[in-house]
């Protein structure tokens, strides 16, 4: 017979003492507070809880390829079809872009218990 060992079982056994794999929702966004699944009068809130930041909106600053290779300029309509503008086709640029990633209400988490439940750590999404 296999041995089946959950996904959740794994991290578990990686775990240090007191901690716990939990799952919970996003019932507020802001504030922050997240139900725990199987537990519906455990809800945490932002005080007792990290959010990294990958889960979060911030702005960053990036390198990013403009044009796919296939165009060596691109026209620009301005009534008589005269302007043009050069593009190279792979122009690296750096720049500050926004994303957003903040936590929804109705979002499905991984949690950490961390100290008997005297912090959480939000892990990721579940992605359903």
């Amino acid at each position: 017979m296999a041995d089946e060992t959950s996904l959740k079982g794994i991290i578990q056994g990686m775990m240090f003492d007191n901690a716990e794999l939990m799952q919970g929702t996003v019932i507020s966004a802001s504030p922050l507070k997240i139900q725990m699944a199987n537990d519906e009068k455990l809800i945490i809130n932002e005080r007792i809880t990290v959010v990294p930041r990958h889960l979060s909106d911030y702005t960053t600053t990036a390198t990013y390829t403009v044009g796919d290779g296939s165009l060596s300029s691109v026209t620009t309509y301005n009534g008589d079809d005269s302007h043009r503008h050069s593009l190279s086709a792979f122009t690296l640029t750096k720049g500050t872009i926004t994303v957003y990633n903040a936590l929804k209400t109705g979002d499905t988490v991984y949690v950490l218990s961390l100290n008997r439940g005297k912090l959480y750590y939000v892990l990721d999404r579940v992605v359903s």
